[in-house]
């Protein structure tokens, strides 16, 4: 079977290797879809913080087909389309027992710690595969694993109908935050210093828009919110400058969740934090979001065809991985068509 490696930052390759042999617990997937995430792009860049090079088979953003399966607690079997949630918990450790998963002391993300899904077979735990409708698209349902990082930012932040979110970051992450938002019934406002980025969002049902390149950032928020600030925040940039005032961007007894991952350790004012009993609640991975994701998706609560840039084969990531370097603001969603 074709494998996409990525051995070290910068270094792209096919590779062959036999078929993977059914083990207890797990399936075997003939892999249809992969989704390229921002976080394949800092690995092949080498500024991904999280990266454990070698890797066989980059990707976490799987759909397939359950080619061998045992007899389950979930029902699925041979045939099945399915989603694959790439967050692999240990199952033992005190996060698995309280069911926050996303969070395992010693998880493996699929493609980051472990082997990923950009590859012709795959075997993955049954306790992370999801049934897909027969009318959801493999190429729409690709979109699925990063819809749940949006919802799982939101939830994090716990946002409510009614309330106005500030979301930094309008890249897939910061567009999903959005719509999952407004799914909730609240107000998103979206910030980013990309003017196409800002236009396509605008089209596509996000009420607010803001370019800060040349700042005022909060007085547009005030005007937004009628003097207020924002209930809540979602980050999906990391950005330092963005971080080091997250305390002017949103009002007293605010939520804020942080998505985006720094390259490093940002200075942080906890005495503005303190004075407004900011929670800041980091966002990691997502939890239980799946079949949520799976059901919004079908339903059309968000724009899936506009949202994929291009569809492309295994031959072409490394020179598209290139290409998004260049020029990001040309791209959303590329898939991979295995």
């Amino acid at each position: 079977m074709r494998t996409l490696c990525i051995d070290a930052p910068g270094k792209l390759k096919i590779k062959e290797f036999p078929k993977p042999e059914l083990v207890p617990g797990q399936a075997l997937i003939r892999m249809e879809m992969c989704g390229i995430c921002g976080s394949d792009v800092t690995a092949y860049r080498g500024v991904n913080p999280t990266m454990r090079y070698p890797i066989n088979g980059l990707g976490h953003e799987g759909v397939g087909v359950i080619e061998e399966i045992e007899e389950n607690e979930k029902g699925l079997k041979v045939g099945d389309r399915v989603a694959l949630e790439p967050y692999v918990p240990c199952n033992k450790c005190h996060m698995c027992a309280e069911g926050r998963f996303n969070n395992c002391a010693d998880i493996r993300v699929c493609g980051v710690h472990k082997d990923g899904m950009m590859t012709e077979y795959f075997l993955h735990p049954v306790q992370l595969l999801y049934k897909l409708p027969d009318d959801l698209s493999f190429t729409h349902a690709a979109l699925v694993e990063p819809f749940t990082i949006g919802l799982h930012g939101a939830s994090r932040a716990r946002v409510k109908a009614g309330e106005h979110v500030v979301v930094f970051g309008a890249g897939v992450i910061g567009l999903m935050a959005s719509f999952a938002c407004i799914d909730k019934g609240a107000t998103p406002i979206l910030i980013d210093v990309i003017q196409a980025r800002l236009d396509y969002a605008k089209g596509h049902g996000i009420p607010y828009t803001f370019n800060s390149r040349e700042g005022g950032i909060e007085d547009y928020l005030k005007e937004v919110t009628h003097g207020k600030l924002p209930e809540a925040m979602i980050d999906c940039t990391g950005a330092p400058v963005i971080l080091e005032k997250m305390h002017d961007y949103v009002c007293h007894g605010a939520r804020i969740a942080l998505v985006g991952w720094p390259h490093e350790p940002v200075a942080i004012n906890t005495v503005r934090m303190t004075q407004k009993e900011i929670d800041i609640c980091p966002s990691r991975n997502s939890n239980g979001k799946f079949p949520e994701a799976i059901r919004l998706v079908q339903e059309g609560k968000i724009p899936a065809d506009a949202l994929i840039t291009k569809v492309i084969g295994l031959e072409e990531v490394e020179a598209t991985i290139q290409d998004m370097i260049k020029a990001p603001s040309e791209y959303l969603k590329v898939v991979v068509k295995i």
